[in-house]
């Protein structure tokens, strides 16, 4: 993974060249060169967080992706995060040039059924792209292989590719390049070319160079280390029999140290055991330090965390369950500005990602696009759905079946109509409204006067 490095070492160790810790620099930015880029700018902290070292937070404690994810509320964030994106439908449209004619469902494109069914074999659709979402909202990046017709270049496949296994950078025609190393192959280069398809789908969290988003596992590395050394601590409480530190006063020193290794010895077998109570003896006299887990106020400290965490990814805490904060007037709101401010942003992402990515040139003249439903999330209990759907049914909005269908009922015939309620009519232009003339009806501005049958 790390060439120049291996090489060096081998310099060093048969004396060929003195020690140092200077790279070999070449042409800046070349495609042979974007290793010894990545080293220039990350440094061997870098190299060492790469090879899953993690970063050491203030807390004493190493972050890395798989410690992290052992804390509850990391967990969470991610899977309601990455779950809810997964199962919210999405489907590949096409508008028509027409603007008043609207959109119609891609049914004969490929990737029509790939996101909506199964991107590949081995793959559902939803947990496609809830690994996706996972990837990038941990690590800041997703990374996909496209596979095309051969001819045409659509789009008929996706595959998933770890974050660890792709390099991206720009070669020295500023052209984004994907290196991709899998196993035990031989590393593959992709790049970028104007006006030709993409080979890696690449979907990118917040970032400061556009090209690549910043990992939240890193950036957040000081609060997840902070919770993870809260959690220790309140581990060590209860494995010590809930007890506190403490020290042993004695009136006068041992004898021998074989004395003293034994009382040791005898004492620490009596005390680890919670239920054993043990004798003191000799003026012996038994002092806690520290403070207990009330004064050191464990319980907020944990609460505090799970506050913390959230605000990393924007969820909020109620979510991953913490409940100190929601009531029955707020929570409602609390989930709708979850949908609004959080996951607009990453279904956004994924919209434009996929257009960015897996359309061809020649398809992206074509008016495709792909859209989520969240229809499914935004929906209120059922007397509230019934009273909207009967407002959109009484002002033309919808017809019968399009209302059926949004609650996964059977069309029926005759439904496709549009209705209105005849006591609803254009003004007109110069404000006066003409009353009605058909046979029957008495005249509003003549009211002795009917209308005659004629």
């Amino acid at each position: 993974m790390f060439p120049e490095i291996s090489a060096r070492l081998a310099s060093l160790l048969k004396g060929e060249e003195p020690l140092s810790l200077q790279l070999n620099t070449k042409a800046a930015g070349s495609l042979e060169n974007i290793t010894t880029d990545w080293y220039a700018r990350n440094g061997y902290a870098g190299i060492y967080g790469a090879l899953a070292g993690g970063m050491m937070s203030w807390s004493g404690e190493r972050v890395t992706l798989a410690t992290a994810l052992n804390h509850s509320v990391v967990w969470a964030c991610n899977k309601i995060i990455s779950e809810t994106v997964g199962f919210i439908p999405l489907v590949m449209l096409q508008a028509d040039k027409e603007p008043t004619k609207g959109k119609k469902l891609a049914l004969k494109h490929p990737m029509y059924q790939a996101l909506k069914n199964a991107p590949n074999d081995d793959m559902t659709a939803m947990g496609f792209r809830e690994t996706l979402t996972s990837h990038c909202v941990l690590q800041g990046n997703a990374y996909s292989q496209i596979i095309r017709r051969s001819g045409t270049g659509v789009a008929i496949e996706m595959h998933v590719l770890q974050p660890k296994q792709v390099r991206s950078d720009r070669n020295a025609a500023r052209q984004l390049v994907y290196v991709v190393k899998t196993g035990n192959e031989q590393e593959k280069t992709y790049t970028v070319e104007r006006n030709k398809p993409h080979d890696i789908f690449h979907m990118r969290g917040i970032g400061d160079n556009g090209t690549q988003g910043f990992s939240v596992i890193t950036m957040a590395s000081q609060s997840i280390g902070t919770a993870i050394a809260a959690e220790k601590n309140v581990g060590a409480f209860w494995a010590r029999g809930g007890r506190m530190p403490y020290i042993l006063e004695m009136a006068q020193r041992f004898k021998t140290k074989e004395d003293f290794d034994r009382f040791r010895a005898d004492w620490e077998a009596t005390y680890s055991v919670p239920h054993k109570a043990p004798i003191l003896e000799n003026d012996i006299k038994y002092k806690q330090i520290g403070l207990n887990a009330k004064d050191s106020q464990l319980l907020e400290t944990r609460l505090f965390t799970i506050n913390e965490i959230c605000r990393w990814f924007g969820v909020p805490p109620h979510l991953v369950g913490d409940l100190s904060r929601a009531t029955f007037s707020n929570i409602e709101q609390l989930a709708l500005e979850f949908v609004k401010l959080t996951l607009a942003t990453w279904l956004t992402r994924w919209e434009q990602e996929l257009w960015r990515c897996v359309l061809t040139p020649e398809e992206k003249t074509q008016h495709y696009l792909w859209k989520h439903n969240l229809n499914a999330l935004l929906r209120g209990d059922f007397p509230s759905r019934m009273t909207g759907y009967a407002t959109m049914l009484q002002n033309g909005i919808a017809s019968q079946n399009e209302i059926r269908d949004l609650e996964d009922w059977n069309p029926f015939e005759g439904g496709d109509g549009h209705h209105i309620q005849l006591n609803m009519q254009t003004l007109p232009a110069d404000g006066n409204l003409v009353p009605p003339t058909r046979p029957g009806l008495v005249r509003l501005d003549k009211p002795a006067e009917t209308v005659s049958d004629e």
